[in-house]
């Protein structure tokens, strides 16, 4: 197998970037840098390497689609895979985003209507 056939199957197995720790570094200088780019810009994320950023988005499209509705820290949980902990250090983080119905209820908040709305 060449080493570009290599660094292809290495990066449709694992993604990026763990695809690197399964080619060796001498593979990886045969294939030219551009060509592994381009491979790299069709790749998935690696399921194995979600960043807490990554892990907030999923928490701020979830309140995009669910404007006006009621959030807990259970159902954030589920939505995001964060803790309960860093659930609410989060939504305590993002006034915007929420505000306070009762205690363990918050209103999830389109802040663009909010501020365009204080004008």
């Amino acid at each position: 197998m060449n080493p570009s056939q290599q660094v292809a199957e290495a990066i449709a197995t694992h993604g990026r970037p763990l695809w690197a720790a399964y080619i060796p570094y001498q593979v990886r200088q045969q294939v030219p840098t551009s060509e592994i780019g381009r491979m790299l810009a069709t790749a998935h994320r690696s399921p194995d390497n979600v960043t807490r950023a990554d892990l907030y988005a999923d928490i701020i499209e979830w309140c995009s689609k669910n404007v006006f509705a009621e959030a807990t820290i259970p159902v954030l949980v589920e939505v995001s895979g964060l803790s309960a902990p860093s659930v609410r250090k989060f939504i305590g983080d993002r006034v915007d985003l929420f505000r306070k119905l009762r205690r363990g209820v918050w209103e999830v908040r389109d802040p663009k209507a909010d501020r365009a709305a204080a004008k």
